[in-house]
Order: structure tokens, then sequence, then C-alpha cells
């Protein structure tokens, strides 16, 4: 990566981490719940090297009752998800930036030296390797031939999964100052889709590689260059015909496969729509909470008794949402009204330190150089709740 890139994207991330930083709410002072939702811990274990205070969000991925995650010191572990026992694990030999992917009995695990791994589901065998014009930051994703995957430089590239041998790679201009963060490309039957630092929505042509249509979701406005960062970082989703994505400084909108606008709606993000009920849910760069209607795009409710908490993205459970702060903390919000119904605090239990008189986040004082908050996306399982925390602490969480 040139030098005066990856300084920019330095500057930037120690911007947002000061600005995220002014922002935080006093520790151990949280809104009222109303208790309805009473989350319990099903199993918790350790992973390993956690992302800690690094910008990295490690995703697991899900099927069939087994769980494969990984920590970033560079290990892929399957574990059963009933119980969280391990199935197998093997070690990489580098660290890994963009979680795990599965598609049809396949993994894809992006390192940080721009490299792409496929392992068999089974036992984590290694398939191949192929190496990236740079390094990926969000999973890949997968159709019946090929891997699909963006990296911090702009570019998509397309791999045959047999044999991990690219096939095409489509390079978008980048601005002088991004975000460094992509997300994982929308796979349809004919197009890839996915967002880029210039605040546009693309969709390339999944067999030859060359755009098809764009959408601007931001547009560069201000005096400096932070604030002209229009970065969609976020992941685009699918709902039946249309397609939902969002820009941080930019609009949350629904377009069609034709690329043609539905609505669009200010949403200001970093993170992935989640869709739910017939509703659109956004976790805002102010970390308010914002639902739409999934069709009109009107505006339903606005939780904001949790900003200044450093959100992750929101991810649906049932009739309820969750989310999680840097704090460790993950709250559980109605879909109907976003009131907050529940919270459970998950910090490592070895570091539980008693202060008397002291509320329940106080007593876990933050060690010198750890990061117990949570940043990874949480994953709605049929037996729970997924949570990886920044300590490297995988959980499953249920509710009663």
């Amino acid at each position: 990566m040139p030098l005066r890139r990856c300084l920019h994207q330095l500057i930037v991330i120690a911007g947002v981490a000061l600005l995220a930083a002014c922002a935080t709410t006093k520790e151990g002072v949280l809104p009222d719940t109303s208790g309805d939702v009473k989350p319990d811990v099903v199993w918790r274990t350790s992973l390993g090297e956690g992302p800690g205070v690094t910008y990295t969000r490690l995703k697991a991925a899900v099927n069939d009752g087994t769980i494969y995650a990984a920590d970033t010191g560079g290990t892929v572990t399957a574990l059963e998800l009933a119980t969280g026992d391990r199935l197998w694990s093997v070690d990489l030999e580098q660290p890994i930036l963009g979680g795990v992917s599965f598609s049809q009995d396949q993994l894809f695990v992006s390192l940080r030296e721009g490299t792409l791994v496929a392992l068999a589901a089974e036992d984590g065998s290694e398939q191949w390797r192929s190496m990236l014009p740079s390094e990926a930051v969000a999973q890949a994703a997968a159709d019946n031939k090929r891997v699909f995957i963006q990296t911090v430089d702009g570019r998509v590239t397309a791999l045959e999964r047999e044999d991990g041998e690219q096939a095409w790679s489509y390079e978008a201009g980048m601005p002088v100052l991004s975000v460094r963060g992509t997300g994982t490309p929308l796979i349809t039957d004919r197009l890839v889709i996915t967002g880029y630092a210039t605040g546009k929505l693309v969709a390339l042509d999944k067999v030859l590689g060359i755009p098809r249509w764009d959408v601007r979701l931001g547009v560069p406005d201000g005096r400096s260059e932070l604030e002209r960062l229009v970065d969609v970082d976020g992941s685009p989703v699918m709902d039946g015909r249309l397609i939902y994505a969002a820009a941080y400084h930019g609009k949350v909108a629904a377009i069609s496969e034709m690329g043609e606008v539905v609505w669009q709606e200010e949403g200001s993000t970093y993170t992935s729509p989640e869709l739910a009920l017939g509703s659109v849910y956004l976790t805002l760069d102010d970390d308010s909470i914002q639902s739409y209607d999934m069709m009109s795009g009107a505006r339903a409710w606005q939780q904001t008794a949790l900003k200044g908490r450093g959100l992750s993205q929101v991810t649906a459970m049932g009739t309820y949402l969750a989310v999680a702060d840097e704090e460790g903390y993950v709250h559980f919000l109605s879909q109907v009204d976003g009131g907050l119904e529940g919270r459970i605090l998950l910090r490592p239990r070895p570091l539980h330190i008693n202060y008397p008189h002291q509320s329940e986040a106080t007593n876990w004082r933050l060690s010198r150089g750890r990061d117990f908050g949570i940043r990874s996306n949480m994953v709605d399982t049929e037996e729970g709740l997924l949570v990886y925390t920044n300590a490297g602490d995988l959980a499953l969480i249920e509710l009663r």
C-alpha cells in the first residue's frame, strides 16, 4: 500500500477514535431498561487473541449447528453451536483481519498480508492460498463458481473457488482520504454489489467484472477532508427485489436491481442496515438507532438513550434488536418502538475486581492495554445470539 494512503488512513482512524472517546458516556451511567428481557449466557469460551484496540471486526460464520470463528493471531476454530465444544482448530500463521465466511463446505479467510485462504469446513484442511491486491478487512462472499472480496485499496477481485485463480479485478478511484473499512459484497444472480469510499454503491457484472450501474449515497461536502468523508463501509443487504445500503455523511437508500432509487433518507453510518419485520434498522454515527419503513423509507422511531457508547451494528433477534457497546454491554431493544428491554455485561471473569458500593461497570475496571468492548458484528442463530468480544471471548446468549 502506498505510504501516503497508509498515513491518511492512520490519521482518519485516530481522528475517529478521538471523537468517539470524547463522546463516550461516563462508565456506569446507563439508561434504565424495562427488564422484560433477561439475557443469559449459555456458554462462553476464549478463542485466543481478540481484536483488542485495533480496527479489526471479526465475524463468525454459522452453518448447520457449527460455528467457524477466527482470532486475530491466525487461528481458525470450529465449535459446536449448542455447547461451544471445539471440533477442530488450525493455525494459518498470519494475523487474520476479515473473519470467516462459509459457502458450500468451504471457508474463506483473509490474512493481514493480503492473502485469501480457502479451507475445508469439515476439518480445516487448507485447499489454496491466493494473493490479493491489498489487505481485506471484511468477509469474502461466494457463489457456486467464484469468490468475491473487496480490499482496502478500492478493488473488488473475483477468484475461482476451485483453485483461487483470479477471474477478474475491478478498481474504483479512491479519494485522498478515506475511513479504513469495506463491506462484504452482495451477490445476486447477475451482479456483485458493493460500496466505495467515493460514496457510491456500484453494481458489477458477476461474469465480466464491468460496472452495470452506480448510485451515489454520499456527496463530499465540507472544508476539511474529514468533513468530506462519504465512505460506504457497511455491506449492502437485500430483501425481495430491493437492495438497502447506507453511507457515512450520506443517505440510507432502497434501490432496485436495475439501479433505480426507490427511496432515500438521511442516515449517516459506518455500519450495514439490518432488515426485520418490514423495517430497516440502522446504527447511526452518533450512536442513535433509527428505524425506517422498508417500503417507503418513512421514519418510525429513533432511540437516542445510548448515544456516546460506541455502538456496534444492530442485529435482529426474534422481535428484538441487539446492539453492543465499547464497555462490553449488549443492549436489547424492542423492534416495535425502540424501547430498551434488557442488557447483559460481557467482560472476562478472571479479571473481576469488586469495589464496595460501586456499580457493576466500575467493578470491571479496564486493565492497561486491554479493550473489553464489543466491535464485531453479532450473529443471530437458532440457539441464541453469538457475540465475539474485543478481548477474544466468544459467547452464546439466550433470552428469557
